[in-house]
C-alpha cells in the first residue's frame, strides 16, 4: 500500500490520494519495525516468521523496512500468532519498553500460561 505512497481506501472512484510520509515514519510504525527485526533476529529469518504467523516473508520485509503498512487484518493474524492481543501490541508500539525486554516478558507469561501459573506465579 505505501510503496507507491498512494491508495484508494474504501472507495475506488475517488480520487487517489497520498499517502503522508509522516504516517510512514511514525513512532508506531518505528516500533513495530523494531520488533519485527528483534523477531526476526530471535527466530532467525524472515521465511520462519513468515510461516509462524501465516504472512509472507515479503510482507514482513517490507514492514521491518518501513516500505509498507500492515492492514488491520494481517496485523491481528501477526499479533495473535505471537501470543500477543492487538491491545498488548498497540501498547508495545505506543510506548518505550524495549523490543527485547517485550519479547521475553510476553515469553515468560505464554509459559507461565501454559504450566497453569498466573504471572504472579501463582497456580491458577
Amino acid at each position: 500500500m505505501v510503496a507507491d505512497k498512494y491508495h484508494k481506501g474504501c472507495y475506488p472512484n475517488r480520487p487517489v490520494m497520498p499517502i503522508p510520509t509522516e504516517i510512514t515514519q511514525s513512532k508506531i510504525h518505528q516500533r513495530l519495525s523494531q520488533l519485527i527485526a528483534i523477531l526476526i533476529e530471535d527466530i532467525g529469518s524472515e521465511r520462519k516468521l513468515g510461516r509462524m504467523t501465516s504472512l509472507s516473508a515479503n510482507g514482513i520485509g517490507k514492514w521491518c523496512d518501513l516500505k509498507a503498512d500492515p492492514h488491520l487484518l494481517k496485523l491481528i493474524r501477526f499479533a495473535y500468532s505471537l501470543g500477543w492481543s492487538m491491545t498488548e501490541l498497540m501498547s508495545f508500539a505506543e510506548g518505550d519498553e524495549d523490543p527485547k525486554v517485550a519479547i521475553a516478558r510476553k515469553k515468560k507469561a505464554l509459559s507461565l500460561q501454559l504450566n497453569g501459573k498466573s504471572s504472579s506465579g501463582r497456580q491458577v
